[in-house]
């Protein structure tokens, strides 16, 4: 083997240690948390957004959109504390929009996740009420409390991930 080809090849096993000590450093488990994360948070969103654009038409669709969005959204939120263990923020190499202040301020953290929790529950019993102005009032504290989180936990660089 020329010098040459002897330098390639220690790049290449080189290349390839790196990539596993950041697939190790960043490994499977955490990438998988936060890809589980990233979606419920889009179930949630997404589900909030059908409400509101529900509640824009002129005859609201209570037990096909309102009533299953909103337990979506209810059902989401009683675990959305948990979706943070420590190693899925980017301290652990792994790709997301989760500010460290996650785990930092944690007290805080949780309490913002309380409050969402909560107003997930209001949002529903509003939904099963079928009371159109009950629920646009609960659709803006839900989002209220969706927001209050993101100003302080969510980075500002981000393509609606978390």
């Amino acid at each position: 083997m020329s010098s040459s080809g002897f330098r390639i090849a220690v790049a290449a096993v080189c290349a390839g240690f790196s990539l596993w000590a950041m697939e190790a450093a960043a490994g499977p488990p955490e990438v998988a948390q936060v890809k589980s994360r990233q979606d419920k948070f889009r179930d949630m969103g997404g589900a909030l957004k059908a409400i509101v654009d529900e509640l824009r038409k002129q005859t609201v669709d209570w037990d096909n959109i309102v009533a299953p969005n909103a337990q979506t959204i209810k059902d989401r939120s009683g675990y959305l504390i948990n979706w943070f263990p420590k190693g899925t923020g980017p301290e652990g190499g792994v790709k997301t929009h989760a500010l460290p202040a996650i785990w930092q301020t944690n007290d805080d953290f949780v309490r913002l996740g309380k409050t969402a929790e909560a107003e997930a529950v209001k949002l529903n019993q509003a939904a099963l009420g079928k009371d159109r102005n009950a629920l646009r009032a609960q659709a803006e504290a839900m989002s209220k409390a969706c927001k209050a989180c993101h100003d302080s936990y969510r980075s500002p660089e981000r393509d609606n991930d978390e």
